[in-house]
Parts: structure tokens; C-alpha cells; sequence
């Protein structure tokens, strides 16, 4: 028995002479878990490898290779002819750019937009903002498929509406087949993703701030110039260097803006090096301007985790005295309400009644009520007739689903790994996050080449995009799921240890009930998303697997039917806008 002097002193009692020392019944059970945590560890790498420095290593294997109308593992040797010849055409110039011209004009006009939309919803008392703020935020529904060919309708000089509107108030002509239309379809299609990002920011802004500055004597313009922006610019730089690399990856927009003039930028050129048409592909050239397009996007993703980093010294929201009362906008009120859903109306509104509009006529002609009596299903008819149509459908349903399923389970096991698997994890987790500096179109060039050369038999088959897809979301859904890990408290699971339970058991009865709701919204997102996929799709496409949206893009490119166009196009907007939908609905369940 113990003294009562052990009992009293805490101290444990030490081991009779010749008895060995016990170990601690917590040593065995935790040196066991740091198996598990290795084992699991090595698998994530595994496949982080085998999905990300693979296809990235062959893609710089082909780019050092002087395979111009062959494949890179059928031509001996290795070369940097392919970057020579880049560098030293005036071609490169060009297409840099118009890259150039068209990422800025894409951050800037999409900065201005969304910062605005911001400040006057988060911030202000404007009215209508229940109708508006969602409304602003419709064209995450709509893929840039999509969007591109609906502003083609509507802004086209011949018969679009927005095109003679303009020319017939202000006697301007717009050419929507230009750099400025690329800009000002792209910037509104990113407006959205910086509101998003943006938005908490002016919410949480302090008002006390702009109040001390208004005793002072400043006016509106200049509290917000001296006060509101300097205090909001980490928020406005992250989200514009991620906009930046978004911008250089866009694919839809300028390919289907760009191309009948022959306007390229690097996304563009990658795809008409491999499918020009002409027939005749360039894959050690497609595979250089992919590298130097990584390079751009990897120093873009620096910038972007330096500011995100550093945003902690901007913080202006503490526990005490905080308080967020909305900037009256007194007699601005009318004209600011009247302004926001102008664009609205034109931005969103305008193109997509023009496209449901087209797909219910014969031929392309103007919106107006002489062609009431031309309307018809007929193009409805002729796509649900096509059996090409029904077998795309079912490749893009078939590819939705599995990469919703295999991104959001990988993602789950990477942010486990992060959150509960030491440094390595985090390392492994970090490692996902070089997927972002890899454009889709790109990474479409990488996975082509790899399964080309690798004897696995998915090219050709919707497995193969399935693969490609899976990759391009695993970064963001792990980054989703990481999110609601890290808001857990490890109290939770502690307590389902000391009560006797495995980790097994903790991880299934405590850990995966309460991140459930973030998977599956994860999951619907990945859906939404890879339904309107078209870089990839386009690259690893083949008779046996192609989707709506290539059919999409065969339509407008090849046979210029645009009400049947239109029409697939709006069943295509149908898709994505239920599962955006839904995806919306689920959230905002989980928040109330």
C-alpha cells in the first residue's frame, strides 16, 4: 500500500529492487498513432506526387524536347530550342502583351466594381441591398462559357442590344471581338470571387475610425481615401494578385472573344499551339509557353501569401467598443441605388435574356417585338434529339459527380494531415498549394502528356478528366475543409480519448459529424464548378468523352449555330445556376 505521505505529496511510488519500470499506459497507444500519422502522411504524398509533380515534371520534359509534330517521349535528346524560338520571336511579344494589357484591365476593372459594391453594401444604408448583393453576385452561376457567348449576343455590333443601344445614345460603336471586350467581360465575370473576398473587410471595418476623422473636419472623399481604403488595402491586394492569377489562367473568355481576330494571350496560345487549326500541333512549344505561364502564376501566389501574411498588422476590429453602423447616404441615395442596378441590368441581366432570347430563334436577330411571332422550341427540339447531346450529358454528370466525390474525400485527408499530422502534414498541405500557380489549361497539357506516356489506359476516357479535375480542386476544397478542422477545439476529441475511445472512433462519432456540413458543401461546389470546365475538358476531350460545354464550344467554333448554341448554352446555365444554388442554400443552413 502507499504512505500516506505519497498520497499526500502526489509523488508515485518507485519500483522494488529487481522489478523492471513500467511504462506509461499512454506511451504505447501514442507511439502507435505516430505510425498511423506516418503511414498516413507517406500515402497523402504519394499521391500529392503522383498527382502534381507528375504531370508538372513531364510538362518540363516536353518543353525540353524538340518534338514539334511529335510526341515528346518519341524524339532522343533534350533541347531549349522551344524557348529559344520563343524568345526570339516577335510572337512572345505580342501575346505577353495583350497578356499584359488584358490581367490588368481585367484586376482594375473588376477592383473598382467589386470595392465599390463593397463599401455600398457592407458599409452604407443603400437601398434594395437584399435584391441587389445577390443579384451582383449572379455570375458565379454562370460559366465563362457561358458568359463569353452571351456577351457575343448581346454586345455583337450587328444585332446586339447592348451594341446599338450604346451607338444609338451616345453614337459609339463597340467591338466586342477586342482587348476591351475581353476586359470588360472578364472584369465582370471576377467581380464576384473579389466582392466575396472582400466584403468582410468593410464589414468588420470600425466606424469609430471614419467618426474621429469627420470631427477632424474631413469630409466623405477624404475619410475615405486617408481612412476607409489604407486601412482595407491588405484585404484589396490579396484578393487582386489572386485575381491576377485567375485573370492569366482565364481561358473561355479570351479564347472565344480573342481568337477571330486572332488576339491571343498565353491560355490562348498554349491551346492553339496544340489544336490549331491547321491540324498540325507544336507540343514542345505548347509546353514552353505552359512553363512560362506557371512561372508568372508562382510569382503572382508569392505576392499573394506575402500580403495575406502580413494582413495581421491591418487589423482594426478588437473586442472592445466595436461597432458597425452604416454611412448614410443621404440625398445620394436614389442616384447610387439607380447606378448599381443599371450595371446590374447591363451586366448580367441584359446578356443572358439575350441568350435565352437566341435560343428561341431561327437565326441570329435583334431582341425586339417584331420577332415575337419567330419564337419556338425548336432549337430545344433539335439539341434533346442529338444523341451526341445525351451522351455528353451523361459524361458531364458522370465527371461532376466523381470529382465532387474523390476532391472533396482527398481534400478531407489532406486537412486532416494538415491540422493532426505535424510538420509534415503541414508541409504535404502546403505542397497542394502550387496546384494555384498551375493554369487549367496547362495543367490539361501536363495530365495529356503524362497518361500519353504512362500505360494506364484513361485517355480517351472521362477518367482521365476526372483526374485533371480532381487535381485543379483539390487546393480549394482542402483550404475549405482546413478552415472548419482549425475552428474545431481539441478539447472535443480529448474527451472521447480519456473516455476510452480509439482515435478511430473519436475521428468518426466527433470529428467527421461536426465537419460533414463543410464536405458536403465542398462537394457541391467542386460540382458546380467542374460542370462548366473548359480548358481541361477541351485538351483531354476525345468522341468517347466529350461534355456539354466542348459541345458548346464546337457549336460556336466550327459550325457558328448560335440559337442551337444558345440553347445548349442556357440548359448548361441551368446546371450550374441549381447547383450554385444549392450550394448557397446548404450554406446559409449551416449558418442559421
Amino acid at each position: 500500500m502507499q504512505s500516506d505521505t505519497q498520497l499526500s505529496t502526489g509523488v508515485p511510488p518507485q519500483p522494488s529492487a529487481g522489478q523492471p519500470p513500467q511504462l506509461s499506459s499512454g506511451v504505447r497507444p501514442k507511439r502507435r498513432r505516430d505510425r498511423v500519422l506516418v503511414g498516413v502522411n507517406i500515402a497523402i504524398g504519394v499521391i500529392l506526387a503522383y498527382l502534381v509533380l507528375f504531370p508538372l515534371g513531364m510538362l518540363v520534359y516536353s518543353s525540353l524536347k524538340d518534338s514539334e509534330l511529335k510526341l515528346p517521349f518519341q524524339v532522343p535528346g533534350f533541347t531549349l530550342d522551344n524557348f529559344t524560338q520563343i524568345f526570339s520571336s516577335t510572337r512572345l511579344f505580342e501575346v505577353a502583351l495583350n497578356s499584359l494589357i488584358f490581367v490588368v484591365g481585367t484586376v482594375v476593372l473588376a477592383l473598382v466594381i467589386s470595392v465599390s459594391l463593397a463599401y455600398l453594401f457592407e458599409r452604407t444604408d443603400i437601398p434594395g441591398r437584399r435584391f441587389l448583393a445577390p443579384s451582383t453576385l449572379a455570375p458565379m452561376a454562370v460559366p465563362a462559357t457561358v458568359m463569353a457567348v452571351a456577351w457575343v449576343l448581346a454586345a455583337n455590333p450587328a444585332n446586339g442590344p447592348i451594341a446599338l443601344a450604346v451607338e444609338h445614345i451616345f453614337g459609339y460603336s463597340i467591338n466586342i471581338y477586342s482587348l476591351p471586350g475581353m476586359i470588360l467581360v472578364a472584369g465582370i465575370f471576377g467581380v464576384p470571387g473579389m466582392y466575396i473576398m472582400l466584403a468582410p473587410t468593410f464589414a468588420r471595418l470600425n466606424i469609430e475610425f471614419e467618426e474621429a476623422a469627420a470631427t477632424s473636419g474631413a469630409g466623405w472623399l477624404t475619410r475615405t481615401r486617408k481612412v476607409v481604403l489604407p486601412l482595407t488595402m491588405p484585404g484589396i491586394s490579396a484578393a487582386s494578385m489572386l485575381l491576377v492569377v485567375i485573370a492569366l489562367e482565364e481561358f473561355a473568355i479570351p479564347a472565344i472573344l480573342g481568337m477571330p481576330h486572332q488576339i491571343f494571350v498565353f491560355s490562348s496560345q498554349v491551346q492553339a499551339a496544340l489544336q490549331p487549326p491547321s491540324g498540325m500541333a507544336d507540343y514542345g512549344q505548347a509546353s514552353a509557353y505552359g512553363i512560362l505561364l506557371v512561372l508568372l502564376s508562382l510569382v503572382m501566389i508569392a505576392v499573394y501569401r506575402r500580403q495575406t501574411r502580413e494582413s495581421h498588422r491591418f487589423q482594426v476590429v478588437g473586442g472592445k467598443g466595436y461597432r458597425a453602423t452604416p454611412v448614410r447616404l443621404g440625398r445620394w441615395r436614389v442616384p447610387i441605388v439607380t447606378l448599381v442596378t443599371l450595371y446590374v441590368l447591363v451586366a448580367i441581366v441584359v446578356p443572358i435574356l439575350t441568350i435565352v432570347w437566341t435560343s428561341l430563334t431561327p437565326f441570329l436577330q435583334p431582341v425586339g417585338l417584331d420577332g415575337l411571332g419567330s419564337l419556338s422550341l425548336a432549337n430545344y427540339t433539335a439539341i434533346f434529339t442529338n444523341p451526341s447531346l445525351t451522351h455528353a450529358l451523361v459524361n458531364t454528370l458522370l465527371i461532376s459527380l466523381f470529382t465532387a466525390t474523390l476532391t472533396a474525400g482527398l481534400a478531407l485527408w489532406l486537412a486532416l494531415a494538415s491540422t493532426r499530422g505535424g510538420r509534415f502534414g503541414r508541409a504535404l498541405f502546403d505542397l497542394s498549394f502550387l496546384v494555384f500557380a498551375i493554369p487549367s489549361v496547362v495543367l490539361g497539357v501536363a495530365v495529356l502528356f503524362l497518361y500519353l506516356y504512362l500505360p494506364i489506359p484513361v485517355y480517351g476516357t472521362v477518367w482521365i478528366i476526372v483526374i485533371a479535375l480532381t487535381t485543379r480542386y483539390i487546393p480549394r476544397g482542402s483550404r475549405m475543409i482546413e478552415t472548419a478542422l482549425l475552428q474545431l477545439d481539441n478539447g472535443l476529441e480529448e474527451v472521447g480519448r480519456v473516455s476510452g475511445a480509439s482515435n478511430a472512433t473519436v475521428m468518426r462519432r466527433v470529428v467527421f459529424p461536426l465537419v460533414a456540413p463543410t464536405v458536403s458543401r465542398t462537394w457541391l461546389w467542386v460540382f458546380a464548378n467542374a460542370l462548366g470546365e473548359l480548358p481541361i475538358t477541351l485538351l483531354l476531350s476525345s468522341s468517347d468523352n466529350r461534355t456539354v460545354v466542348v459541345m458548346l464550344w464546337d457549336m460556336i467554333g466550327e459550325s457558328a449555330n448560335y440559337p442551337e448554341a444558345s440553347a445548349l448554352a442556357v440548359l448548361l446555365l441551368s446546371l450550374s445556376a441549381v447547383s450554385v444554388w444549392w450550394v448557397n442554400r446548404r450554406g446559409f443552413q449551416q449558418h442559421t
